[in-house]
């Protein structure tokens, strides 16, 4: 049982946004994308998609793209994204899968997970303040996101108290985590000389290994890739890797 990761499935199957406009790479995503995951994905596996899963302005438009994701092989975390303008509260999208018989997928806000001995946290994040493009309105943004990824931290780590329950006896003398990774789909990184509410966090609470998305085309050469503090960070848009999940 593995762990993969892609961001940015930027899926349009019932709506018009065609993502050629950022390059020819782009061409047969979709059909790239589910060749791919079938050739590497088993059913017990985990996909970890941090944001930008679907151009549907509401559920109804974005069913078909869900449905997509959710026919395919292993277990799926999904977390926010900029552009996932169909996510309302965690429990309206609940509510929307059960409703949809969607039962593969998993969602990430305000929450964590414990998982083939690793512990899964992440948020949305936002622009950094070091952003030329960030106003007074995306601080306030950026700090409540800041704020959510920690909440993640926190409740990855219950999680995994909760697996380890001593009272437990089926699961009484669990081994440590193995590892901690963050999935986000803004960079909460771009230079490596400069520290940001994110940065510290992940720092503060040991995470291994910070995958993010967000980046298309020429910003990919924005990405810092490497390891910062004891953090690895890795972007996994999907142009970027290819629409290749990677295994983490």
């Amino acid at each position: 049982m593995s762990i993969f990761a892609i961001a940015d499935l930027h899926l349009s199957l019932s709506t018009d946004k065609p993502m050629d406009v950022f390059g020819p790479g782009w061409q047969n995503y979709v059909e790239r994308i589910e060749k791919n995951w079938r050739e590497k994905v088993g059913e017990e596996d985990t996909v970890l998609v941090p944001g930008d899963i679907s151009w549907g302005l509401s559920s109804d438009e974005a069913l078909a793209d869900i449905r997509f994701v959710d026919a395919l092989p292993g277990k799926k975390i999904f977390s926010k994204g900029n552009h996932d303008l169909w996510w309302g509260t965690n429990k309206k999208v609940e509510d929307f899968f059960r409703a949809n018989c969607i039962t593969s997928i998993r969602l990430l806000k305000n929450n964590g997970f414990f998982i083939e001995n690793t512990l899964i946290s992440g948020a949305r994040g936002w622009l950094l303040p070091e952003n030329p493009e960030s106003k007074e309105a995306d601080e306030k943004i950026y700090l409540r996101e800041v704020g959510r990824l920690e909440r993640s931290l926190i409740d990855s780590q219950k999680a995994f108290q909760a697996f380890c329950d001593p009272e437990d006896a089926n699961n009484a003398g669990a081994s440590a985590p193995v590892r901690k990774v963050v999935m986000i789909h803004y960079p909460p990184i771009y230079d490596p000389e400069r520290s940001n509410g994110f940065t510290d966090l992940l720092e503060k609470y040991g995470v291994d290994l910070c995958l993010y998305g967000h980046l298309h085309g020429r910003g990919h050469q924005r990405a810092f890739e490497g390891v910062r503090n004891g953090v690895e960070y890795k972007l996994i848009a999907a142009d970027y890797i290819q629409f290749d999940p990677v295994l983490v």
